[in-house]
């Protein structure tokens, strides 16, 4: 696979905001460092990022 342009997402609940708002997965993997989590690898883009902006601006609203 090729990773040029991607980005690893940690946080599944992040991952899930991406896929809502209508962003593909590319891959899931499990982690390499803790094999009871899971990476989820998203195509980059400067939509993905103000999104996942957004994401992070609402989650401190809902704290």
């Amino acid at each position: 696979m090729n990773h040029d342009n991607t980005i690893v997402i940690l946080q599944e609940r992040m991952a899930g905001w991406l896929m809502f708002n209508r962003f593909h997965k590319i891959c899931e993997k499990v982690d390499m460092k803790d094999s009871n989590r899971k990476i989820y690898i998203f195509k980059d883009s400067t939509d993905l990022r103000k999104v996942m902006k957004e994401y992070n601006n609402q989650k401190y609203l809902l704290a």
